[in-house]
């Protein structure tokens, strides 16, 4: 299994890392495909792991919840034009796809269904 990818992108966690997606993504304003990948990756290998539980363990859940929470509010952010906060380097058309793509992959751990990855754009 790879590196705890989740803890590696919670800020609240001694894992965190500046170098992770989450942290490129609010020192940086970017969205880093690599670092991204990572954390998908992980959050499909996490998913098979629980996939006969009824239930995530709190300490998977809230994390990875809160790096949804706090993505999703950041894109939301990049939207508006009197917010600070606007992701470097892509276009409305790539920040729309990649803001499907992570809704979908997260909303799919959730679930314990994860989408396959052919449909998912970009």
């Amino acid at each position: 299994m790879s590196m705890n990818q989740i803890n590696r992108n919670f800020a609240w966690s001694n894992e965190y890392s500046d170098d992770s997606f989450v942290g490129i993504f609010h020192e940086e304003n970017l969205w880093d495909d690599d670092e991204y990948f990572k954390l998908e990756n992980y959050l499909y290998e996490q998913c098979e792991v629980y996939k006969d539980n009824d239930f995530i363990p709190r300490n998977v859940f809230w994390p990875a919840m809160r790096i949804h929470s706090y993505l999703s509010l950041s894109i939301g952010c990049h939207f508006d034009s009197n917010d600070g906060f606007k992701l470097e380097g892509l276009s409305q058309e790539q920040v729309y796809q990649r803001r499907e793509r992570l809704q979908l992959v997260f909303e799919g751990f959730f679930k314990g269904e994860m989408p396959n990855k052919k449909y998912l754009g970009y």
